[in-house]
């Protein structure tokens, strides 16, 4: 029987990614990149490193597309003489800024990204997951609180004055978000439902039940939302998996100003699918199952039996927005792990490296 390919949100840094399935690593345009700052340029891709629990080794490496190479392994730790903390859970841009949630470091950090120096810190969060940003203004953080906790929260974040402003309380274990419209979409990993906020108020309107373990979610050019659910797991005494008692994972279709959802379950629960994202067209979904990658087109009837690549087990994922590449990250937590391109057929184009446990792109 295959292994069970647990949630990120609560082991996902302590596991092993699987390098070593995988035979493309020898196309690697860049052994010894330039370790020196350099100013980041458009055309570039972010990857967040998360690095290893524990050891505050997470940074950001810098990849430019028009080089095909690394220009940066540790970008933060070169453009501010330290270090960016422990476990680099997300990132995400607004305007002229990244801010990175650093995750057992309890914190977002704000970044110009003209030369990637620090311009805030916000602390004080309660092991923070993700963020996005509603407008130049206002930003949202989701918060796990505590792995014990029966809610998580939602932090407003005040984008000019960098400060926490509102609490909002929400479900359990908090993960991925999106705005759409005037409404903030939160995934509630620790249960089976998506909190919705309205972001003119900051005042939950309700909640909508989708399946066991949502993880992610996106919006679509209909202005649809999607939220991926990767189910709940079963353990048996000596913590092996019971698979009689495990759900399987979903994928489950929001009207906006609906506070309901139609679901589709995937085929096995050997697996628990993650790590949704979608394409430049906002036509074409895309997430890991299986050990490979699936894709799914936003006006298919049926979920996806094959993959669109075979074998992977990826730790991140991303698909350029301009060119519709496929970037899947490795994590094995060494000092190095890869990151794997492919075309949007599936087939590879090369890979690069990076620091530990790749687990997330921003394409800037």
């Amino acid at each position: 029987m295959k292994p069970f390919i647990a949630f990120t949100s609560l082991t996902g840094r302590l596991l092993l990614g699987s390098a070593a399935a995988l035979t493309l690593l020898a196309c690697d345009p860049d052994n010894d990149p330039n370790p020196g700052a350099a100013p980041v340029v458009t055309n570039s891709v972010f990857v967040i490193n998360e690095g290893n629990f524990g050891r505050s080794n997470a940074d950001i490496s810098l990849f430019s597309k028009a080089s095909n190479s690394v220009i940066n392994r540790s970008l933060f730790a070169s453009a501010t003489n330290a270090t960016l903390g422990d476990v680099a859970q997300s990132m995400a841009v607004r305007d002229s800024l990244g801010y990175i949630v650093v995750n057992n470091s309890n914190k977002l950090e704000v970044v110009s990204l003209a030369k990637f120096r620090s311009k805030a810190t916000i602390k004080d969060l309660m092991l923070p997951r993700y963020f996005v940003a509603a407008s130049s203004d206002k930003g949202y953080v989701t918060e796990t609180v505590s792995y014990t906790a029966a809610n998580g929260r939602v932090s407003v974040i005040d984008l000019k004055a960098n400060r926490v402003v509102k609490t909002i309380e929400v479900g359990s274990q908090p993960e991925r978000l999106a705005v759409v419209g005037s409404r903030l979409y939160v995934t509630n990993s620790g249960g089976n439902t998506v909190t919705v906020i309205n972001t003119n108020t900051d005042v939950v309107e309700g909640t909508i039940t989708v399946g066991d373990g949502p993880n992610s979610v996106v919006a679509d050019r209909d202005g649809a939302v999607w939220v991926l659910s990767g189910g709940q797991v079963a353990y048996n005494p000596d913590f092996s998996i019971d698979y009689s008692r495990t759900t399987k994972g979903s994928l489950a279709r929001i009207v906006p100003g609906q506070l309901m959802a139609t679901t589709r379950e995937v085929p096995s629960n050997l697996s628990a699918p993650g790590r949704l994202t979608i394409n430049g067209s906002l036509d074409q979904l895309y997430y890991t199952y299986l050990g490979g990658v699936y894709t799914l087109g936003i006006n298919e009837a049926t979920l996806p039996t094959t993959p669109l690549i075979k074998r992977g087990s990826f730790y991140g994922l991303g698909v350029d927005p301009q060119d519709g590449t496929i970037y899947g990250g490795l994590a094995s937590f060494t000092a190095a792990d890869k990151v794997i391109r492919f075309r949007n057929t599936g087939a590879a184009i090369d890979s690069f490296t990076v620091l530990a446990g790749p687990n997330g792109f921003v394409f800037y």
